[in-house]
Formats: structure tokens, C-alpha cells, sequence
């Protein structure tokens, strides 16, 4: 019976021979450009974390290559892995910064796509690829015209929002692209809002993609132009709320303090009718022709009327710190778990 040996080339820097399997020498922090360029024989490439630059056209053309693993690399360069069709998933890490133009243009196997991190993702980045579901991370700046053009298994993107983030033309020819959650602190901030029907507006504004997207095509509608125009219209929205929301905060806080200083009010006045009280008191028990029914009865008339006054003034107060400081508390833990 015998033995397969599998040997692998260790890659030490500029061009590579045409080899089935390599490994990335530690002394490697960079592949260099056109270092396995048209290797159709390439299967298998074993990179260590300290790799952080894939340059142009390393991999370009390795038509047999199935799968990367580039947990430390921050940049993929200028057609760095073009045409490399049997390629069906490629795996970074959080140090991910910039996949450049055509990176991974014509890579039509390509169905897994994990980005824990990245600022930009250049033009025809991913152009024509097979990915089905995508999640962009919350750090992304920028998604380039024709990132991701012509993915037509595309059915779903997740993705921060952001204004100007999707430029024009990222999505063109995904035709099947009919959902887009996002993600971040717009779910938070639309929970925060203090009346019902501003945050069921907004769960509506936010919703309303996925009912215009499917319909896109139908309308002769770009889905990228659909996308641009809801993202910036979520966030006027949201900005027009969060100006309502501090007005509103501001007004209840106003009311507050008013409320805190007529208690004050009432509580000095209660101290003076009290010692006013002590007097009429005084002043009647030293009078002997009054009766002692004449002297309950003066009693009782000024407690009733102290207990009236209280009530009329003591209502308010009650009714904003039952009302309003409850959502003044919310409202503060809201911005303690942004920040």
C-alpha cells in the first residue's frame, strides 16, 4: 500500500515556480506582486498572522486555488486574486482595511466572504462573484462603484448606516437582492424615542427597503439608487426625531424644575401659616371671652384651608415626578449605553 507525500514549497518572497502547495515563510510579511500569477496548479496556500499585504496580481489567474485563510492582512491589492474561479471562500481577520479595485473580480465560485473588518472595498472589488448572503461590519466607510456588481445570487446584505457609505453603482445588476438589515445604533436609538408613534415611523422608514426592493427591477429602479436613497432618507428621519426627542427633554426638564421650585414654595409657605397658626392660637387663648368651641372651630377652618391649598398646589408636583423624572432616568441610561 502506499504512501501519498504531499511536499510544499515554502515562499521566502518574489515569484514562485508553479507549485501545487505552498507555505508562507515567517520571514514574509508581504506576497509580492505576480508571486503565483497564472499557477493553475495551485491548490493549497498556508499564510501566517504576520502576512499583511496580499500585492497586484499575486494569485491573479490561480484557477485551481479553492480557499484563503488571511487572518492578519490588512491589504489586498489591485487584482490580487482576478479570475481565480474555483475560489469559493476567503476568511480575514479584524486587522482587514482595504480590499482594493478588482481584488477579487471574476471570482465566480465565490460564495463565502468573511470581513469582520474593513474600511473600504474597492471598485469591482467583488464583481460578479456567487456570494449569496453578505455582512458588511459596522467599521465600513466606503462600498465603490461596482463592488459588488453583477452578484446575482446576492439575496441579503447586512450593513451599518451611514451616509455616502454606498456609492453609486455597488449593487448594480444584483437582481435578486430584495433585503438589507442594518446594524449599529440605529435599533437603540429608535427604542429610546419616548412616543410610540415615532418609533413605530420610524420601524416603518427603516422596513420600507425590503418592501421597494423586490419591486426595484419591476420599476426600472437601480437597487443601488433604491439603497442610497433610503439609507439618507433613515437618516434625516432619525436626525429629525432626535431633535424632537432633546426638545421634548428639554421642555420636561423645564417642567421639572418648575415643579421642584413651587414645592419649595409650598413648603415655606406651610411653615409660615403653621407658625401664623401658633399666633391665632396664642392670641385667642389670651382673649377670655372666647369660648373654647369658638377656638376648635378657628383650628379646624385654618387646617382645612392649609389642606386645600396643598392639594391645589401639591398636585403637579406629584404628577411630574410620577411622569416625567421616570423618563428623564431612561433617557440618561439611553445615552450612557451609546457613549
Amino acid at each position: 500500500m502506499s504512501t501519498r507525500v504531499i511536499y510544499y514549497f515554502i515562499y521566502r518572497g518574489g515569484r514562485a515556480p508553479f507549485v501545487r502547495f505552498a507555505v508562507i515563510d515567517q520571514c514574509v510579511t508581504s506576497i509580492s506582486a505576480f508571486a503565483f500569477e497564472r499557477n493553475g496548479n495551485l491548490l493549497d496556500v498556508q499564510l501566517h498572522n504576520f502576512v499583511d499585504t496580499i500585492e497586484t496580481h499575486a494569485f491573479c489567474l490561480c484557477s485551481s486555488l479553492t480557499h484563503m485563510v488571511m487572518l492578519g492582512v490588512k491589504n489586498v491589492d489591485y487584482s490580487a486574486f482576478y479570475a481565480c474561479w474555483e475560489l469559493s471562500c476567503v476568511e480575514f481577520g479584524k486587522n482587514l482595511e482595504t480590499i482594493g479595485e478588482s481584488a477579487f473580480d471574476q471570482c465566480t465560485s465565490l460564495r463565502h466572504i468573511k470581513m469582520p473588518n474593513v474600511l473600504r472595498i474597492g471598485l469591482r472589488a467583488f464583481q460578479d462573484c456567487a456570494v449569496t448572503e453578505l455582512d458588511l461590519p459596522l467599521g465600513l466607510e466606503v462600498v465603490e462603484g461596482q463592488a459588488f456588481g453583477g452578484c446575482q445570487s446576492l439575496t441579503r446584505v447586512s450593513m451599518p448606516l451611514k451616509g455616502g457609505m454606498i456609492q453609486d453603482g455597488a449593487f448594480i445588476s444584483c437582481s435578486r437582492l430584495v433585503r438589507i438589515d442594518l446594524i449599529g445604533g440605529i435599533h437603540d436609538f429608535v427604542s429610546s424615542l419616548h412616543l410610540e408613534e415615532w418609533k413605530d415611523t420610524m420601524k416603518a422608514e427603516i422596513d420600507r427597503i425590503n418592501q421597494d426592493l423586490p419591486l426595484s427591477s419591476v420599476r426600472g429602479v437601480d437597487k443601488t439608487t433604491a439603497i442610497q436613497e433610503w439609507m439618507q432618507s433613515v437618516l434625516d428621519s432619525s436626525e429629525q426625531y432626535k431633535v424632537a426627542h432633546y426638545a421634548m427633554l428639554k421642555e420636561c426638564m423645564s417642567v421639572l424644575e418648575l415643579a421642584v421650585w413651587r414645592a419649595n414654595i409650598v413648603e415655606a409657605e406651610k411653615e409660615r401659616e403653621i407658625d401664623n397658626k401658633k399666633k391665632k392660637k396664642k392670641a385667642v387663648a389670651a382673649t377670655p371671652s372666647v369660648s373654647l368651641e369658638e377656638i376648635l372651630s378657628e383650628t379646624l377652618k385654618i387646617d382645612n384651608e392649609w389642606s386645600f391649598r396643598q392639594a391645589q398646589r401639591g398636585g403637579s408636583i406629584e404628577v411630574v415626578i410620577q411622569n416625567v423624572l421616570p423618563y428623564l432616568m431612561c433617557t440618561k441610561l439611553d445615552e450612557c449605553r451609546q457613549e
